[in-house]
């Protein structure tokens, strides 16, 4: 927490971004972001010099691996990435959220005001949709144990829209802060009885998106898609330079795998939005709806009572995916063909069981053939049995390994967004240059939206300017 005038300070000063960026052009993008956010609610709200503020930022993910196996019971190797959202919220004495983003042109939220309420109408298709859930949400799970007050929140994001770097789960998450922080949420006992560390958070705001509930925070409608917690788990615990090994439901963190020196991850979002609440939304709701039918029909088979494919997996673990898929085909074998069912199955299995050890053991040996083929597996594995890659994200991740990048792959939910290519660094300028112009050969429409960046594991969302002087 801050006040305005110390904000006015502060905001120039490099040091207090360094810990978002890895380069003095990052760190100056950052700087330039943040005086927009402060610009703009100077612009829409009261700004006067001892109103007390918080800022926060608020990071996207790169999905490594672990393709649609966090609400499955799976593993995800996940990193932070050094672009995300930056907001400042204060509460203004309403019981009205109201919000902002930058207005520089490039804008892509209109400004919001809505109450604080456990009734809030929304639905998929408009942005207001992400804020108005966690509203809803922290309404209905803390309003009898917390006077909540409305917050005035400028903010701005430098991620990709609809790139697949979890931008959707960022805000979100943005929200919450800008909601929580000023209200003192955590010093509640219901907050402290059920919310005990960021594993814990990341959890409840995953349920917050999905609907369910968590302990003792009942569910409510969420954004209409049924998806896991990676992106909540890797966004606010993520360590700079480092990849996290996660397993969820529940999440366990199991490790850490240090980012090695030479590489960088060159990133391209493929200019085919990917919004997970708007055209991606069906798909991206078939591949978990397939996960359940997998379980419903396995436990109508085997007199079973499991949640997760995990468990099917878990339960003899002397048996082989061959094995597996057998009693997996012959349950199955009245469900209909088009959902192909034992692939769905198939594509969990060698994810999480073979191709995620197996990376992790090639990071630390450095052996750059084997990293190649198993994330080589792992795409082909999401374009064969999850239907996910489109032609522009299967291009873009051939050309990268056709121009020399150690490994390759499309990532987060799929149908559009992004690709990463990891790379030396000392040939990273010229790779980026020529994968764009690859990709604005054969793909010269989509090619027009793409963006290219480079990245290495950055922080888990933070809050900047303490007490700042």
């Amino acid at each position: 927490m801050t006040t305005i005038g110390k904000l006015k300070h502060s905001v120039r000063d490099a040091r207090w971004y360094h810990s978002l960026a890895h380069t003095p052009g990052q760190v100056s993008a950052k700087t330039s972001l943040m005086r927009r956010v402060l610009a703009t609610f100077e612009m829409h709200f009261d700004a006067r010099e001892h109103r007390e503020v918080f800022v926060h930022f608020v990071p996207g993910r790169v999905e490594f691996l672990g393709k649609h196996t966090d609400y499955a019971g799976g593993h995800s190797l996940v990193l932070a990435v050094d672009r995300g959202f930056l907001c400042m919220s204060t509460k203004n004495g309403t019981n009205r959220v109201r919000i902002a983003e930058c207005e520089d042109g490039t804008a892509a939220y209109p400004p919001a005001d809505f109450e604080v309420s456990s009734r809030l109408e929304h639905g998929p298709g408009d942005w207001t949709n992400y804020p108005k859930t966690m509203v809803q949400r922290v309404a209905l799970n803390f309003s009898r144990s917390v006077k909540l007050e409305g917050v005035d929140v400028a903010f701005g994001c430098d991620l990709p829209i609809g790139g697949g770097m979890s931008g959707s789960s960022a805000l979100m998450i943005m929200t919450y802060f800008a909601l929580a922080q000023p209200n003192r949420l955590e010093e509640s006992k219901k907050y402290q009885r059920n919310l005990r560390n960021n594993l814990d958070l990341a959890m409840y705001l995953a349920c917050v998106e999905n609907g369910q509930s968590f302990r003792e925070l009942a569910g409510q409608k969420g954004v209409g898609t049924f998806g896991g917690s990676e992106d909540h788990t890797e966004i606010l615990n993520g360590r700079r330079g480092m990849l996290s090994l996660f397993q969820f439901c529940p999440t366990v963190h199991k490790a850490e795998l240090a980012w090695k020196e030479e590489w960088v991850l060159a990133l391209c979002y493929s200019g085919v939005r990917a919004e997970k609440t708007k055209a991606a939304m069906a798909h991206y709701n078939r591949a978990a709806e397939r996960a359940r039918l997998v379980v419903e029909a396995y436990n109508d088979q085997y007199k079973t009572d499991y949640r997760l494919m995990r468990e099917i997996v878990e339960e003899n673990p002397a048996r082989t995916l061959p094995h597996l898929l057998d009693r997996l085909q012959f349950a199955t074998r009245n469900a209909a063909p088009e959902d192909d069912l034992p692939g769905r199955f198939r594509q969990f299995f060698v994810e999480d069981r073979e191709i995620i050890p197996q990376t992790a053991s090639a990071w630390i040996r450095r052996d750059l053939c084997a990293l190649g083929r198993l994330i080589d597996v792992s795409h082909r594995n999401s374009k064969k049995y999850l239907w996910n890659i489109v032609p522009e994200i299967d291009f873009l991740q051939r050309s990268a390994r056709e121009l020399g990048a150690i490994a390759s792959s499309g990532f987060g939910a799929g149908f559009g967004g992004s690709v990463y290519a990891l790379i030396p660094r000392d040939t990273a300028t010229s790779f980026l240059e020529e994968w764009r112009k690859g990709y604005l050969q054969k793909h010269p429409q989509s090619a027009t939206e793409s963006q290219f960046l480079m990245t290495t594991p950055a922080s888990c969302a933070q809050e900047m300017f303490v007490n700042s002087h």
